[in-house]
């Protein structure tokens, strides 16, 4: 028996720490699902990965040079221009390497993803409150309406239809920075908007100066439009009550002019909650090693998603694709999304009615 034939490792096994910069360029011109699928190559590329600092900040760069190259028909320019704007914001927050990546991950799946054009009456108000912010008369631009923040990561009729009913108090929302409550122009759009015969917007202010990317400043969180008294069986129902305003403040008048508008007219507008493929949900990848590489896996920015909710059926939360953690956390405080299950065939959840816990609500 002869002896047996060694196999010597191929060069490109050191590619990376031989070429660190021709490797990096190299990266800089792939998706970034095949930039994450590099790392189980082999051990040396993903030990590469986890000591690598600045990687994902170029490639973060360079997923913004591709979107500002993006071409939008004219129709849909103002919707396109809020959601680059506001993605660039955060781009700007980012200051650690999971933020980087986060962020290049988000702005190449929003390249593919469609842009529509929903609620054309708070776009004139956002346009107005913009023009009102570039004379000088606010500290910050607004935001909104959040449904262009949102996409759902499944295209069944059944559950965009639930996800729709879930979230179709909250989508409309304009956001606002708490130190513009009390400008003219914001008050003279919010009293606009209440005496107008199309589906006010609800105001939500915080603190601009805080950011996106943090998920703690949600609790200074108001609004200065009341809850419906018809609440949705979808919804959750055990929010705090908030403090009654004096009798003689401006919020107190305007709430109570929208109880009256809200008595005489009552539209409803339906939100198209389009859908992000499958193919655009980037996966994250792990090694199968040892249980000391389970957990440097864990604690690295590599690290899987959390085991879901529940068992046997996602929730709101879990479906939804949200640009911002801020928003997502919001959405988490004021729907419950986070709490309400989604079950397209309501009648399977009489044979699993045991295994839902009562902290869940069943929407379907």
């Amino acid at each position: 028996m002869g002896d047996a034939v060694s196999v010597s490792p191929s060069p490109l096994v050191k590619f990376p720490f031989s070429h660190p910069d021709s490797f990096q360029k190299i990266l800089i011109l792939l998706d970034t699902a095949t930039i994450l699928n590099c790392r189980v190559v082999c051990t040396d590329w993903r030990d590469w990965f986890t000591a690598s600092k600045t990687v994902w900040s170029s490639i973060s760069s360079r997923m913004v040079a591709r979107v500002l190259r993006r071409k939008i028909r004219t129709e849909l320019e103002q919707v396109w221009d809020i959601r680059l704007d506001f993605l660039l914001e955060m781009v700007d927050e980012c200051w650690t390497e999971e933020q980087e990546m986060t962020m290049a991950i988000r702005i190449e799946r929003v390249t593919r993803q469609p842009i529509w054009c929903e609620f054309d009456d708070t776009l004139k108000v956002i346009s107005q409150l913009h023009q009102a912010f570039y004379r000088g008369l606010m500290a910050s631009p607004c935001v909104g309406p959040v449904c262009i923040f949102l996409r759902s990561k499944v295209a069944h009729p059944s559950v965009l239809k639930v996800m729709g009913e879930t979230l179709a108090r909250h989508v409309n929302c304009v956001i606002i920075d708490e130190r513009d409550k009390e400008a003219g122009v914001v008050r003279q759009c919010l009293l606009r908007a209440m005496i107008s015969c199309q589906q006010a917007p609800r105001w939500v202010f915080k603190d601009m100066d805080l950011g996106w990317l943090g998920e703690e400043e949600v609790e200074d969180v108001q609004q200065y439009q009341p809850e419906p008294e018809d609440c949705n069986d979808n919804q959750i129902s055990d929010e705090p009550e908030e403090l009654t305003p004096s009798k003689f403040s401006f919020s107190y008048i305007l709430s109570s002019i929208f109880k009256l508008v809200s008595g005489l007219f009552s539209p409803l507008k339906l939100w198209r909650m389009l859908t992000t493929s499958q193919s655009d949900v980037m996966p994250v990848t792990t090694l199968e090693g040892d249980e000391e590489e389970d957990e440097e896996e864990k604690s690295s920015l590599y690290s899987t998603a959390p085991p879901p909710a529940h068992d046997l059926f996602p929730t709101v939360l879990e479906l939804l694709d949200c640009d911002s953690p801020w928003l997502k956390n919001m959405l988490i405080k004021k729907a419950g999304i986070d709490k309400i299950l989604v079950v397209p065939k309501f009648e399977e959840v009489t044979k699993h009615i045991k295994d839902v816990g009562a902290q869940f609500t069943i929407a379907g």
